[in-house]
Parts: structure tokens; sequence; C-alpha cells
């Protein structure tokens, strides 16, 4: 009764934040309401959402956007060189059928409506649809990542149980992108889109994790989505850990990183794509390259927990180090009540983040970036975008 009462109070807040978040993509078109819009909200956006948690937080009560990123394995059946996981190399004991039904039981108990299940590859656990029978029937909606490669095995099931969005990579043209992932990972991978719009799952997400060996072949491959299943186009780049730690050759150079932020902005007015969180605050980049503005929920709207009940605010560093708890030893309710402080009362060290003016925007960017001192790319955006350009093309630097 009091979360009800709390909800309704707090709906003009609510609506506000969901109005502008509309409007927002609308502004970039026109410039009257782009200054206004940008100005007053999206700088402010990262400040208005935190303040939306903290408001939530002090009644007790469960963010509505709340998110449980479970990397369900890291056995995996591709090596794709640029895995921050290390997915298929690693091995621990992972949590079992009973101790994974009982956490979406909790969580269903705390309100939270939805789960994002990743790995490695997800499709290799034995257990993985009782599991997801199990979400569906304690009333939470389920995401899925996989590499597609196994799809066409489970097409009765995913009929069955259907997933809220399909996420799944696509690494460059069919000979490079099999060559980091696997021999013919393009073609199951298309194949994979086409099935779940057959059977009516609305949201198809194609990532392409960006480096120098297939920056030239965007182009090339954006006209290969746009005639495809998907329905949004997602660019990252490499996070420093697993396979890609400190591998120099996986990352894009400043003017190749200016190209993408270009191709990004030109392809939007073809086709729905936009640049992952992990990119940061992007300054007056923001809404040409995505259609909301730069907000980090680590530990504060997501959490993930890890194959062995290890739960981090963000999966980007898999590192049990900075496990807020494990669910063998605490609940996941006493973890997410009283962890994650260092995302909710952020301490950066004195320096140039402290002492930027994009700071309330920014808050440090992103974690699993900031680990590897690739969270800052203002020299690149800052004076309109116009800094950083030391190349042209996406070949420049290779």
């Amino acid at each position: 009764m009091i979360e009800y009462i709390f909800r309704i109070i707090k709906m003009p807040f609510d609506l506000s934040i969901k109005t502008a978040e509309k409007l927002l993509p609308y502004s970039t078109k026109n410039y009257i309401c782009n200054s206004f819009v940008f100005d007053m909200y999206s700088k402010n956006y990262f400040r208005l959402k935190f303040l939306n948690w903290k408001i939530e937080n002090k009644f007790h009560i469960m963010p509505s956007d709340m998110t449980v990123h479970w990397i369900s394995t890291y056995n995996c059946n591709f090596r794709c060189k640029h895995c921050e996981a290390s997915a298929g190399d690693k091995r621990v004991s992972e949590l079992s059928t009973d101790e994974i039904c009982n956490l979406i039981t909790e969580l269903s108990r705390m309100k939270i409506k939805k789960i994002v299940i990743g790995g490695g590859e997800c499709l290799l656990r034995k257990d993985i649809f009782i599991i997801i029978g199990h979400i569906l029937k304690m009333g939470l909606e389920y995401e899925i990542e996989s590499n597609s490669y196994l799809v066409s095995n489970f097409k009765e099931e995913f009929r069955n149980m259907k997933p809220r969005t399909y996420f799944t990579s696509i690494d460059g043209l069919e000979n490079t992108n099999d060559e980091i992932r696997r021999p013919g990972a393009f073609r199951k991978t298309f194949e994979a889109l086409e099935y779940f719009k057959s059977i009516d799952v609305e949201t198809r997400i194609v990532n392409t994790v960006v480096i120098p060996d297939n920056i030239g072949q965007l182009p090339e491959l954006r006209e290969i989505i746009m005639k495809s299943a998907a329905t949004f186009w997602r660019f990252a780049i490499p996070i420093n850990s697993g396979r890609a730690k400190d591998d120099d050759k996986l990352y894009l150079n400043d003017g190749q990183i200016k190209y993408l932020f270009d191709f990004i902005e030109e392809s939007r007015k073809k086709f729905a794509v936009g640049i992952s969180e992990d990119a940061g605050y992007l300054g007056p980049l923001s809404m040409k390259l995505r259609s909301v503005p730069f907000f980090c929920g680590a530990g504060i709207t997501r959490c993930t927990i890890l194959p062995n009940g290890e739960v981090l605010a963000c999966q980007l560093d898999y590192d049990d180090k900075y496990s807020e708890g494990n669910i063998r030893n605490k609940s996941f309710k006493e973890i997410w009540r009283t962890g994650f402080s260092r995302f909710r009362n952020p301490q950066l060290e004195e320096g140039e983040c402290q002492n930027c003016e994009h700071y309330n925007s920014c808050r440090g960017g992103c974690l699993g970036m900031r680990i590897g001192n690739r969270h800052c790319y203002k020299h690149i955006w800052g004076n309109n975008g116009n800094n950083g350009n030391n190349g042209n093309n996406g070949n420049n630097g290779k």
C-alpha cells in the first residue's frame, strides 16, 4: 500500500523523465528544441536519474527499471579474441538449477520484472529452458544474449517461451566475422534473427564490437544489417578485460573513434543504431549517437550475477574482486540493500574527473572502461566533436 501511494506521488517526476526521453530524439532535428532540451535536460540526465533512485531507495522501493543480468556460464563454443569474459577458458563452480531458480523466486518477491540471460553461451547450459520456464512462471520477462550458433536446435522451446529481446553479435563481413567468431557464425546469426522475427520477438539487436580489423567494413555491413531481421544495431568498443586486456591491436585510435562517431551519426538517419554505454558521456554528440543521454545504472538500476553467484554492479570486468557478495552466502535482497556503496556514493580521486565541468553528466563514465583508462573521449568530442580528427576514414592507423 505504501509503495502504491509513493508511486502515485512520484508519478509527475517519472512522467517528466519519460516525456523528455521521447522528445530528445526529435530535438536533434529541431534547433530551438535542441537548444532547450539538450541544455536543460540532457546535461542533467544522470543527476535526475540518480535523484530518482535516491527517492525510491529512501522508501525501500525497487527501481521500476531494475534489471538483473545473469551470466549463466563461462562455457562457450566460440573463442572471440575481444571477449571480456575470456569465455570458454574460465572454469568456476556454477550455480545449480535449484540455486538459480531460488534466486529467480527471490527476484520476483522483490518485484524485479526483468532478467537478462548471458554468458559465455547460455544455450550450452542443459537446464536453461527449465530456468527460463521458472522465470516466466514467476512473472518476470527475460532477454537473452546468444551467439546464435545453437538457436536452430531450440526453435520449439523459444516458440513456447519467447524472450522479450534477442541480442546477438556480428563483428564484420562474413569472412572477418567468421574468423573472429567461428566458421558459419555469420550465416547462423542472420538465420536466428529471421527466426525470432517469425515468432514475433519484437526487439532483435545486433551488437558489433568495432576494432581496427572491421571498422573499414561498416558501410557495407550496414547495408546487410538494414536488409536483415535486426531492429537495432549497437556499436561497442573493446573493454580492457579478458582476452582483450592490454591487446593494443584491438583498440581504435582517435581518428578511427572519430570516424565511428561520424558513421553512427550518419547511419541514424537510415536505421536504428546507437553506441553502447561503455563509451560513456559524449557531450554535444550524446543525442547524435544515442536515443537517450548517458546514464550508468551499475549498482543503481542494474547489477550482474556471475556464474559462481558473485554479485557485481556490472559484468564488464568479470572479476570477483569487484563482488558485493555471493548469493550462496547472503540473500540477493541483503546484497542489494547493503552493497554497491562505491556506485551509490562515488568518491573519485582528486584529478581530472572531479574538476571537469561535465562531471555531473558523466560521473566518471563507464566503470569497465575506467579500469583500463579508456573511459573518456572528451578530447575527441570537445569543441562540438571537432577535435581528435587525425584521420578521415576507418582505415586510418591500421
